[in-house]
């Protein structure tokens, strides 16, 4: 690589010389050396590795790393050498390095760990941030729960017994919680919890308090996955912090409080929404995690399959009607119709929406939020944006008919509206819509499309590999003996769980002129179901098995996530 740097003219042979004789006197990585003393960019070596495709480059921030994985290269080696481990498959560890030509590092620590080592490239400054990060978070913790524990007082709560409560005392008690949750040991020990869900890619943060411990729990990809059990007197201070920064008051631990914070962290913009709700053992709280940096994906990258993705382009190209997107909570339908409206939105439309909540700021879209104390509901909020000449409607949910006949009135003055409907199936909002006293003929003139939409987790890239199922399991799915799927392993990359990530499986119903008739005759579920299914359409299932054979995910996956209902 050096001979390269010379001929390209990113560096000279006297100054590459001068900074190779540097990095032996001080033990030192000689990329280290280079940009220290700028006689080249890390951005400019790392381009020049790139482009000749001696070594891969990678984002650190997307790798989450198992503890196990950095227990195997001590953190002063790692910071010796700049390098940080990754993962481990099978007798293989890979890991990053702002220098990977640096031979005489990596022959150390093939030693060290006496094992295969494979390197992969990364700016010196990222793996810097990755060691404080990664090695810093468990030691770290581990002297601040010491510390904590050893400090602070268990709270000795009132129990109900009917008898009023000396505000005195009651006082003296918020003021002593309060000053515990403002100590710097507290903040740290909280932000390091918010910062490992971050990194873990968490949507929720779950603080449980059980009879002897508080259990702090991620839920990573739709599950639920343990991290760690604190002290219980670690309780009181924790929620307080919690409560402080979410601007509730620290006073009221018998009802439930909804607050949010937002935070910046490692340069991502996150909107923590908080909830808290009174347990038998203490407040149990729940922090959702909302990275406004990320933005709704494009339609292209939501996981639908080609002919479902024209489906959906030509839907949403549609100057009026009404589109539903249903399942239950968490199933992605919020995400989906964001990304529909991202496709939409250019500066020759107006398109307005009323929520609850405000998942993420979109620009081009008119965004409000429900406030029923204020007297903001769907429907008050629906009244009116019609009036404000929009092109483009969301409304976050259909819960009554008030809001359903508002809606429909949208779509038949020439409006294309968007919502969300908890059902089980794309044919069950018409059925819904009907319960809520929409006319038949009026729906049949105004519903454009109706999709069902789960979330499925991926088989993790790192560690999938093809294996051939039995026999009687290919024939039970009506598959072709012979046929390979792929599965993941487990690695650290997925956290031992053989997933990374997730997409959407679908299931849309489109009503065209033979829908139309079926549903102002009053027709039932399963007829309507029928004709779509003569037409093509794929149930959940199907499309999920879809996915299987494509190798995106896993038949146990699916029937999770399916029969889970």
């Amino acid at each position: 690589m050096e001979k390269g740097l010379v001929n390209e003219g990113l560096v000279s042979e006297e100054d590459l010389k001068s900074g190779t004789l540097r990095a032996k006197r001080d033990g030192v990585p000689r990329g280290t050396v280079s940009t220290e003393s700028r006689l080249i960019t890390e951005d400019k070596t790392s381009k020049f590795i790139g482009e000749k495709g001696q070594v891969p480059s990678v984002e650190l921030r997307n790798y989450t790393i198992d503890r196990a994985v950095l227990d195997l290269i001590p953190e002063k080696i790692a910071r010796r050498y700049n390098i940080i481990p990754l993962f481990k498959i099978e007798d293989v560890l890979t890991m990053a390095m702002s220098d990977p030509m640096d031979i005489v590092a990596i022959d150390q620590i093939s030693a060290l760990v006496r094992c295969k080592t494979e390197s992969v490239m990364a700016s010196g400054q990222s793996i810097k941030t990755a060691i404080d990060q990664w090695y810093g978070v468990g030691e770290a913790r581990k002297t601040l729960i010491d510390e904590l524990t050893t400090e602070i007082k268990e709270a000795h709560t009132e129990k109900d017994t009917g008898q009023s409560v000396d505000p005195y005392r009651k006082q003296l008690l918020e003021l002593r919680l309060k000053s515990e949750a403002e100590e710097a040991p507290i903040i740290k020990l909280v932000n390091s919890y918010i910062v490992q869900a971050i990194l873990e890619e968490a949507s929720d943060i779950h603080l449980e308090p059980k009879q002897d411990c508080l259990l702090v729990r991620f839920r990573i990809d739709g599950l639920l996955f343990d991290r760690e059990r604190l002290p219980r007197k670690l309780i009181a201070p924790i929620i307080s912090r919690i409560k402080i920064l979410s601007l509730l008051d620290i006073s009221k631990n018998k009802i439930s409080q909804d607050g949010r914070v937002g935070m910046v962290i490692r340069d991502r913009n996150i909107d923590i929404r908080t909830s808290t709700f009174p347990s038998m053992h203490g407040e149990n709280v729940v922090l959702r995690l909302l990275d406004k940096s990320k933005g709704p994906p494009s339609l292209g990258d939501l996981g639908l399959s080609k002919d479902s993705l024209v489906i959906f382009r030509k839907m949403i190209s549609a100057t009026k009607g009404i589109i539903l997107a249903t399942g239950p909570t968490g199933s992605g339908k919020t995400t989906t119709l964001y990304s529909c409206m991202s496709t939409l939105s250019t500066s020759r439309m107006n398109i307005m929406a009323v929520e609850d909540p405000i998942e993420y700021e979109m620009e081009g879209v008119v965004q409000s939020q429900v406030n029923p104390l204020s007297g903001v509901t769907f429907a008050s909020a629906l009244r009116s944006i019609l009036r404000q000449d929009p092109d483009v409607v969301y409304v976050g949910e259909i819960r009554d008919s008030e809001t359903a006949e508002i809606a429909v009135r949208a779509a038949l003055t020439g409006h294309l509206v968007f919502s969300t409907l908890h059902t089980n199936n794309a044919v069950g909002a018409i059925t819904r819509l009907r319960e809520l006293g929409v006319a038949r003929d009026l729906l049949s003139s105004v519903l454009n499309c109706s999709f069902a939409q789960r979330l499925i987790r991926k088989t993790c890239p790192r560690c999938a590999t093809d294996y051939q199922p039995e026999k009687e399991f290919l024939e039970k799915l009506n598959l072709p003996l012979g046929t390979r799927l792929r599965k993941g392993q487990g690695c650290d990359f997925c956290g031992n769980t053989g997933y990374r990530g997730r997409m959407g499986i679908f299931e849309i119903l489109v009503i065209g002129k033979e829908m139309r008739a079926l549903i102002e005759s009053g027709a039932s579920e399963a007829e309507i179901l029928e004709v779509a299914h003569a037409k093509g359409a794929r149930t959940l299932l199907e499309d999920g098995l879809h996915r299987v054979m494509k190798g995106f995910t896993t038949y146990e996956e699916i029937k999770r996530v399916i029969e889970e209902e």
